[in-house]
């Protein structure tokens, strides 16, 4: 074979290498292929803050595939965006379930010792919350006692408010009645001592 057939042929087995080379990558199972262009759009709606359609996004490839390597590290990614705090709809609850499951399984994973971190921190998180609540639950019970606290206490002085401003127009309306009782004792009186007087002689 001479140099330039060498060449020729080389030159050939090199180009048949790279035009095998993207059929490699695109070799293999569903999931396999699609799961770095599901990943990558997960990531970039939640790096926009749009966690909704990132979760969105993991939880229809889980669902297509169920039970694929990549369902599972969708489950812990959707994990990892429930817990973000700037994630309005977090869900402490939802992303130890998450975690919970990722944990459990026995397949082969890519982000153990993340996900355990993470399940531990979800879970501080989540006594903490419980605390919060019980706290504002107690709060609420002792303004709410306070209150009918206050209002029996407004019940028991608004009787007796009430009988006091009673007392005082019973005394004032017995006045007015000793007064008119009075006016008319004087009149009576007057006619009284007019009656009595003799009549004038008759001429």
């Amino acid at each position: 074979m001479t140099h330039r057939t060498s060449r020729i042929v080389l030159a050939g087995a090199w180009g048949l290498a790279l035009a095998c080379a993207p059929v490699a990558r695109v070799i293999g199972p569903a999931p396999v292929r699609g799961w770095p262009g599901v990943l990558a759009r997960a990531q970039r709606s939640a790096a926009r803050g749009e966690f909704d359609s990132a979760d969105s996004t993991l939880a229809n490839f889980a669902t297509r595939y169920p039970t694929s390597d990549e369902a599972l590290e969708a489950s812990y990614w959707r994990a990892m965006y429930a817990l973000d705090p700037s994630n309005r709809a977090e869900s402490v609850s939802g992303a130890m379930a998450l975690l919970d499951a990722y944990l459990a399984d026995t397949r082969p994973r890519e982000h153990v010792l993340e996900a355990t971190t993470l399940r531990r921190v979800a879970g501080q998180l989540d006594a903490l919350n419980r605390l919060a609540a019980s706290a504002i639950a107690q709060a609420k019970d002792a303004s709410a006692a306070a209150a009918i606290a206050r209002a029996l206490s407004d019940a028991r002085i608004e009787p007796r408010a009430q009988a006091e401003s009673t007392a005082t127009s019973s005394d004032a309306e017995i006045k007015r009645l000793k007064d008119e009782l009075a006016k008319a004792n004087a009149e009576l009186e007057r006619i009284r001592r007019r009656l009595a007087q003799p009549p004038p002689p008759k001429r």
